[in-house]
């Protein structure tokens, strides 16, 4: 048990978005929006930093939500136990080419899987946590009351908010692929 518990660590540790690059993408993002906002003025400053900071709120709450039941399951034992290498979990997650495995008794498997509704039931009882954890209903609350608030002193401007709400999702894209890319 100990060694899957490791070798899920290790991974974990090993294909997660390094912190420093993750702030340093972000940093930059944040300066690029500030320097195009105050080049647009008419509000866009305020609309779009309330927007970028609460979708990174919402962002972080929902990573450390769901790292918190990832490392739930392993404590538990709740991960099956896998005896292949790092490389060939991650490439072949189902085991699928296994010479001893036939093809259609994992189609069987997998359809079982799909189709049964007490496992589906139970999956989102064990993920449920990880969607409702505090930080993240706290988050998406500032993410509303700051719409909210930006409308009803009339400083909202709907595109720099969107452009604010979007340059989260580019930024964790763009971690991505510099992570993978090193």
């Amino acid at each position: 048990m100990t060694q899957n518990t490791d070798m899920l660590k290790k991974i974990i540790k090993n294909k997660m978005i390094k912190i420093k690059n993750f702030v340093i993408i972000f940093v930059t993002l944040d300066i690029a929006l500030i320097s195009f906002s105050i080049y647009k003025g008419d509000n866009f400053l305020i609309s779009s930093q309330s927007a970028f900071f609460a979708s990174l709120l919402v962002t972080l709450a929902s990573f450390f939500g769901y790292k918190k039941m990832v490392e739930k399951k392993i404590e538990i034992g709740d991960i099956p136990k896998e005896d292949r290498d790092d490389i060939e979990i991650l490439e072949d997650k189902h085991d699928l080419y296994n010479k001893d495995r036939d093809l259609k008794e994992v189609i069987k498997e997998e359809r079982a899987k799909i189709t049964n509704l007490k496992s589906t039931a139970v999956n989102l009882g064990k993920s449920i946590t990880g969607a409702t954890s505090i930080f993240r209903i706290l988050s998406y609350g500032v993410l509303f009351l700051s719409f909210l608030y930006l409308n009803n002193n009339n400083l909202l401007n709907i595109g720099a908010y969107l452009i604010g709400l979007a340059v989260v999702p580019i930024g964790v894209l763009l971690s991505i692929f510099l992570s993978l890319a090193k």
